[in-house]
């Protein structure tokens, strides 16, 4: 998986914290391939990333991601209507990191993933991590592909809006996701909530740290990162 793909995958995981019951605290996700054999998973090791933490406030959210490269971390500020994407590679003690504003990260998935989108609302259940989901159908046709996920949500924690085509998704869903499924090259890749955690978060966390150095693009992160 590479640097491109993971961005995108865990943008879509996480990006925008919207209204909900839950206004502030923590969730740590754990994620699953499963199209990758168990052995073949022992053999990449720490090759494939194993879970994010994702940190909220109101319309704030930071996620944070352990890569084969180092941290990868996502910052959404609603209201500012930005993204910032940082990357902090302890072994070579760089920081870097860029900005994108919401209208330059929905145009660059939505000319990767153009699709139409399908949803049917079950009165299937299951409990996830202490929270009663209800199963969605989603059906979405990339031109002569059809792929077929499940998304379990729930009202009692916080809406996501991915910043994508998924929007649809999310006006007929009532609630944040509890699990769903994101597909990257032909991979399917599950992620489910394992842990939410209410407190209270230092808006800090949503602030860009002064020891990052300011690139363009998720280019120039990648070659500062190879120096």
């Amino acid at each position: 998986m590479n640097k491109r793909n993971l961005i995108l995958l865990i943008l879509l995981a996480i990006s925008n914290f919207a209204q909900s019951q839950i206004k502030q605290g923590k969730i740590f996700y754990e994620m699953d391939f499963p199209d990758i054999p168990s052995d073949q998973k022992i053999l990449m090791g720490n090759n494939l990333p194993k879970d994010a933490t994702a940190y909220f406030k109101n319309n704030k959210s930071r996620v944070e991601t352990p890569t084969p490269f180092g941290k990868l971390i996502i910052i959404r500020d609603a209201s500012k209507k930005e993204f910032i994407f940082a990357f902090n590679n302890l072994d070579k003690k760089k920081k870097i990191a860029f900005k994108k504003t919401d209208k330059e990260v929905a145009d660059a998935v939505k000319d990767s993933t153009k699709a139409e989108v399908k949803i049917e609302i079950t009165n299937e259940t299951k409990m996830i991590a202490g929270y009663k989901g209800t199963k969605a159908n989603v059906k979405a046709i990339i031109k002569k592909d059809t792929i077929v996920s499940e998304y379990w949500f729930s009202s009692e924690i916080p809406k996501i809006n991915m910043g994508n085509e998924q929007d649809e998704i999310f006006s007929k869903i009532n609630g944040g996701l509890l699990e769903y499924t994101v597909v990257q090259g032909g991979m399917r890749v599950i992620m489910r909530v394992r842990q939410l955690v209410k407190e209270e978060i230092n808006d800090n966390l949503f602030e860009l740290s002064t020891s990052y150095k300011l690139v363009k693009d998720e280019e120039e992160l990648a070659i500062e990162m190879m120096r």
